[in-house]
Parts: structure tokens; sequence; C-alpha cells
């Protein structure tokens, strides 16, 4: 198996770390913490160390993935993102095998597919997204770069989520509809009409 090394250790770490298990293709290798977290294990997995002493905490060949949450900004997401690209770490995608992901779908490098997510053909998912609990994803949808479609989420066919968003739980987005980058849309909202970028849909 490939070894795989986590970076966070939150809730949503929680849940990644169960999916991962499940999956039999990646062996957690540890864990990298926030610098004030002063823990050695979580889970039963080993603190390797903290996002200051991030680089030491890789060896070739061991693969990364991020596991902290996102609610509205994904800034601290995509900081991490880039520091490992910069450092040219390679980035796991992992898909639960409870999810059904559609053979003529495309899943980016860094993306997490939950338990019970269905993708259907021709939709593209970029990299570092989180794709929730139960989300699902018509055809021919495109979820841009740094995205969080949330638990219950449904995206009908042809919508287009630009990089950065965020979807709360339970949304149902119509078919056809353009979202913008960087848009944060509250749970249980149903989007009829497009979103430009910037907005906050309260």
């Amino acid at each position: 198996m490939k070894s795989l090394v986590l970076i966070g250790n939150g809730g949503h770490c929680k849940s990644c770390i169960d999916i991962i298990e499940s999956t039999n293709e990646y062996n957690i290798k540890g864990i990298i913490v926030h610098p004030d977290d002063s823990r050695k294990t979580f889970m039963n997995y080993k603190v390797l160390g903290n996002d200051n002493d991030m680089g030491r905490c890789f060896i070739k060949n061991d693969f990364a993935l991020i596991c902290i949450g996102q609610i509205k900004s994904a800034e601290k997401r995509i900081n991490i993102f880039d520091s490992l690209n910069k450092n040219k770490i390679l980035m796991a995608t992992i898909k639960s095998k409870y999810s059904i992901v559609s053979r003529y779908s495309n899943v980016g490098h860094g993306s997490i597919v939950m338990h019970n997510v269905i993708i259907n053909s021709a939709s593209e998912i970029g990299y570092n997204c989180i794709l929730n609990t139960n989300s699902l994803i018509e055809h021919d949808v495109t979820v841009g770069n740094h995205c969080h479609i949330s638990t219950g989420v449904i995206i009908n066919g042809g919508v287009n989520i630009g990089d950065c968003s965020f979807i709360g739980s339970g949304c149902i987005i119509k078919e056809g509809v353009r979202i913008g980058k960087r848009v944060v849309i509250s749970a249980g909202k149903t989007v009829m009409e497009d979103i430009p970028s910037d907005v906050i849909l309260k």
C-alpha cells in the first residue's frame, strides 16, 4: 500500500481516516497537527510533527492528504496545497468504497469523495475538494478547485461551480445553474438562478 501523511487533526480528519482505512489503498504513516497541539497520537496514529516542520515529515514517495475542514473560506487548505505542490509532495485522491463514481467522470488530485457520494457521468471535480457524505453530483457537472460540497447536497445536471466555493448541507442546485468563484451558500438553500463570484447567500 502507498504511504500517506494526513495534515490536520480535527473532526474532518476523523472522517477521512475512516474512509482511508476502508479503501485498503493507503497506509496512514501519521498525522501533522497544529503547532499548539502537543499530543503524540491521534486516533491511534503517530503525530509526525506540526505545520512548522511539515517538510521533514515526508520522505520520497509519501503521499499527502489535507484533512482540514472547509467552512466558508478555503484559504487555509489552499495555502497548504500550494506549499505541498511547491515541495513536490505527491497528493492522494481518496474515494470511499461506499461511493459511486462514474468511470466517465474525473476527480482531481488531493480531493476526497466521502461515504455514499454519487458522481455521475461526465462530471469534473477539481483538485483539493471535499465531496462530503451523501452528496449527489449529477451528470455534466463541473466543480472547481478547492471547493467543499457539504453533506446531503444535490447538484443537478450541467451545473458549474467556481473555484473556492462552499455549498452548505442540504442545498439543492437547479440544473444548468452557474455559480461563481468564492461563493458561500448557507445550509438548506435551493438555488434556482446563477450566482456571481464573491457572494455569500445566507
